[in-house]
């Protein structure tokens, strides 16, 4: 593994919500084989997409060894019906290439924040749709046999915000879609009118998106806490979106700790209110 591989560095760039946070140990892995390298070498990892889902808790990891896999661990090969990308792969690039080679499938996830193993890692979705609808098998690393894994659909366990990847220590190596010829014309009006609701509707602001998971309850979390008059609401550099009240932003130089007491006022408040028990989509580190 090359030195200059290894940084002090910021996790400034590492997450949507630009917290100020460092850690001693960084890599930025391009192949399998150095995956492996690093599992093997260090106990405590935590892998890192484009960070559009988490919550630098700590100003220094001494402990944990990141692994970032945005835009390194990228590639991808299409045939023509799938695509089989790595697990650091923008979903915004991977819809933009599948436009270009006129095939279907992916056009929700434009303009979405996240890589596919995240994406994988959280069942993400939008407007109806799940990233597993058109999986065909997920390809992971177990660490501590060092053994690599392809999974069929038929034998992931997933759910809403959910997969079995989140009970587990394996690492997201890749994933292949199922995908269908289309017009780029029909595929483009699809990703413009996404484009366009998440525009409308979603703050322009440094955010990780949805903070809490969908209840099940008639109304929705950004509702709930515009019944409540939080919209708005600040604590130190982090405020509710007076846009979308289910969206925390950092609107000048936030902490962490700024963003969890608008969690727990969010929480705590719709729980006295409404007598729901909001679930957290983000993940505190």
């Amino acid at each position: 593994m090359s030195k200059t591989n290894i940084q002090k560095n910021n996790l400034y760039i590492h997450n949507t919500y630009r917290l100020t946070s460092h850690t001693e140990k960084i890599y930025y892995p391009k192949t399998v084989s150095e995956i492996q390298e690093l599992s093997k070498c260090h106990k405590k990892i935590f892998i890192l997409g484009n960070g559009s889902n988490v919550i630098f808790t700590q100003k220094l990891y001494k402990n944990t060894v990141f692994l970032v896999l945005n835009k390194n661990f990228s590639e991808h090969v299409i045939e023509e019906n799938s695509i089989t990308a790595n697990s650091g792969a923008s979903l915004k690039e991977l819809s933009l290439i599948a436009l270009k080679s006129k095939l279907s499938n992916l056009e929700v996830f434009y303009d979405i924040p996240a890589t596919v193993g995240g994406a994988l890692w959280m069942n993400a979705g939008a407007y109806g749709e799940s990233i597993y609808d058109n999986i065909i098998e997920v390809t992971t690393l177990n660490p501590a046999k060092n053994k690599i894994i392809t999974y069929p659909k038929s034998k992931i366990i997933f759910s809403y915000r959910h997969s079995m990847f989140q009970k587990t220590d394996e690492i997201i190596l890749s994933a292949k879609f199922s995908m269908k010829q289309q017009s780029k014309n029909i595929i483009k009006e699809k990703m413009d009118y996404i484009y366009e609701l998440r525009n409308n509707n979603l703050p322009k602001e440094h955010s990780a998106g949805s903070v809490f998971k969908r209840p099940r309850y008639h109304i929705s979390v950004g509702e709930m806490v515009e019944k409540l008059g939080l919209k708005g609401h600040e604590c130190g550099g982090a405020m509710i979106s007076r846009q979308h009240g289910g969206i925390i932003i950092n609107s000048d130089n936030a902490s962490a700790d700024d963003i969890l007491t608008l969690i727990d006022l969010i929480k705590n408040s719709v729980k006295q209110e409404f007598n729901v028990i909001l679930e957290l989509e983000q993940i505190p580190i």
